[in-house]
């Protein structure tokens, strides 16, 4: 049997995922209290070797190191392979924390990071934050995500600072200008001294300026990095479908703008041009379904066994009960073929499954049931069913439910 997964609903309760997204989201911090042992399923302090030494590929900044309060500030980054066990102890023994990043598939944590993917529409990262008595890792920041705490071991006081300025990652921040709020976004006044214990849950906005100190010992904590899609990249896949649709906006910048202000001048106007035709072709709906299936084909497949559900389809019957696969989504479409025939479609993860327009009720059926009968799928008879069955298993988005393992009821014993 599969091990529960928590939802973001688990995480949050009693707190209701509309309360959260209605008073908190975007716009304050949540602490919430749990058991000592709520997390320690997830992670613990035994667990940091162990990740260290069966981690041994990645990115060069799969470990941290972050030098005490009161020493040179330094950050040394390491990938796993780069860096002993003896040194990140003798680290740790010196009073530097101890960051592993990229932990999103550390088996424990792939099931609560896909359940967040899929309920949030976002990319999570998770990294583990082990800090020694009496130090903090950072200094007062902000960071471009919002940010879910899950604490494991010992207290740490979190020191939260009022803010007003949604923070983001841009591409063009070293090129850009930015208002005075921008500027001084850390040096506001305190709004909350919060002291995390094993179980507690953290939740704060990105932009929310924090820093947090451990206490009477070691302090180890998850965090969960939530990047959500933005209007801001909603509008860039708006600006790309409008490419499609105007010549203008695919029109070349004129050769010796950077040094000549006349040909500046005749950009401006040639700028209003180009956004009013923007506005004239771009689509709302064509934009949005291009952005669903971004975030389909992001969200991917969870960590499920589903490799043995492939050697079993010839028992497969209309008689079966199947499922989608936990957490991943589906999209349904009309699309066009290279000969401009229209065609439905289905697509999950990295996978697109089409056929004729006839099978559009089919596949809305499929997405919008978790669990069916073969038999139920309408518009098909039972060869087709099973076809589509069959497919959609081997492609990754089905998989067959389990039967119940019967229990034996002993036998009442003679008298």
């Amino acid at each position: 049997m599969e091990p529960e997964v928590e939802t973001l609903g688990d995480l949050l309760a009693p707190l209701s995922t509309e309360d959260f997204f209605r008073d908190y989201w975007e716009k304050t911090f949540l602490h919430l209290r749990g058991q000592p042992d709520r997390f320690s399923r997830y992670f613990s302090l035994r667990d940091v070797d162990r990740w260290m030494t069966s981690v041994r590929s990645g990115l060069p900044d799969s470990i941290m190191i972050t030098a005490p309060e009161g020493a040179e500030a330094r950050t040394d980054r390491y990938s796993p392979q780069g860096i002993s066990l003896e040194a990140a102890y003798a680290s740790l023994a010196r009073g530097c924390s101890i960051v592993l990043n990229h932990m999103e598939d550390w088996p424990s944590l792939q099931g609560l990071v896909k359940a967040l993917g899929r309920e949030l529409h976002a990319d999570i990262g998770v990294n583990a934050y082990l800090t020694p008595k009496g130090a903090r890792t950072f200094p007062i920041h902000s960071d471009e995500h919002d940010t879910l705490i899950l604490h494991l071991e010992g207290e740490k006081v979190w020191r939260l600072h009022e803010f007003s300025l949604l923070h983001i990652r841009l591409s063009q921040k070293k090129n850009l200008k930015f208002s005075e709020e921008w500027y001084g976004r850390t040096q506001t006044p305190e709004l909350a001294e919060i002291r995390l214990r094993p179980g507690d849950i953290l939740y704060m906005p990105r932009g929310m300026p924090h820093y947090a100190v451990a206490q009477g010992s070691a302090c180890l904590h998850l965090t969960f990095s939530i990047t959500s899609l933005y209007w801001m990249d909603f509008l860039k896949i708006a600006a790309e479908h409008a490419a499609v649709h105007a010549q203008e906006l695919r029109r070349a910048l004129p050769p010796g703008f950077v040094d000549n202000e006349e040909i500046c001048e005749r950009m401006r106007e040639t700028y209003q041009e180009v956004l009013k035709k923007f506005l004239e072709v771009t689509s709302f709906d064509e934009v949005l379904a291009a952005v669903k299936r971004n975030r389909a084909t992001f969200q991917g497949y969870p960590s499920d066994g589903h490799f043995a559900q492939l050697l079993d389809l010839d028992e497969l019957s209309v008689d079966s009960e199947v499922e989608r696969r936990r957490d991943v989504l589906c999209v349904v479409d009309e699309i066009f073929d290279t000969e401009r025939n229209p065609k439905s479609a289905i697509m999950f993860a990295a996978q697109q499954v089409t056929g004729p327009l006839f099978l559009f009720p089919a596949l809305e059926f499929i997405r919008d049931q978790p669990r069916f009968r073969v038999s139920e799928i309408p518009g098909l008879d039972e060869k087709g069913q099973l076809t589509l069955v069959r497919r959609l298993i081997r492609e990754g988005l089905l998989r067959p439910v389990a039967a119940p393992t019967p229990v034996e009821v002993p036998e009442p014993a003679l008298p």
